[in-house]
């Protein structure tokens, strides 16, 4: 069986792809066979996977697919594959509701801003739409959490949209960003550091919402 993660929201800059990128270099690294598919126009995580292949770094493999190929092509795409995490565009079109209806799992990141909780409010509600059409648990997942009181308010906030909130969240490090740049995962480029630990927590939190053991 191949678990499908949808990476998705309405507003860009709340760390999609580093979420994604994130998140498949982890699981691959943990030994599952893990494909991103990036219908993101950005293509941030295809140019990590250029920058991989320049260096000749191994990770999972990357695929470029928008709303329509995903319905037509996931299933040919999974077989051998374990995991698939699609990372969507920075807004709710097509593409991000096509993503929601083929996906096991969606995960909602944010990061604690007001713009930013005002725009996962309307993510939730597209949610909302693809779970009345198909069962698909959704997760809001805090990113480039910080120990201020701006963050503990926006939990509180979150907690009020009655969607629940992943039990792992990924800080406001550097070593996310240098990773990438690096055409690696964290857990690769830092193994040592605070922001792989988050990584693996992450791992382990979404397989469990999965059910995985």
């Amino acid at each position: 069986m191949t678990w499908i993660i949808a990476v998705t929201g309405l507003k860009g800059g709340v760390g999609k792809s580093t979420l994604s990128i994130t998140l498949a270099t982890t699981l691959h690294a943990a030994g599952h066979n893990t494909l991103i598919v990036d219908s993101d126009p950005q293509a941030t995580a295809r140019s990590w996977a250029t920058r991989a292949a320049e260096l000749e770094h191994e990770g999972p493999a990357v695929v470029a697919l928008d709303g329509r190929q995903l319905r037509r092509d996931l299933d040919r795409l999974s077989s051998g594959v374990d995991v698939i995490v699609i990372d969507t565009p920075p807004r709710l079109g097509a593409d991000a509701r096509a993503a929601m209806l083929v996906a096991d799992l969606v995960l909602l990141p944010t990061t604690p801003g007001a713009a930013d909780l005002w725009a996962l409010q309307e993510s939730i509600a597209v949610l909302a739409e693809a779970q009345a059409m198909r069962p698909v648990k959704g997760l809001v997942v805090f990113n480039r959490l910080d120990r201020t009181s701006l963050a503990r308010m926006a939990r509180r906030a979150v907690d009020d949209f009655h969607v629940p909130i992943l039990d792992a969240t990924l800080g406001a490090r550097v070593a996310f960003g240098e990773a990438i740049l690096a055409g690696l995962g964290v857990v690769q480029h830092s193994p040592n550091s605070q922001a792989a630990h988050e990584a693996k927590r992450l791992v382990k939190a979404v397989l469990s919402a999965l059910g995985e053991p």
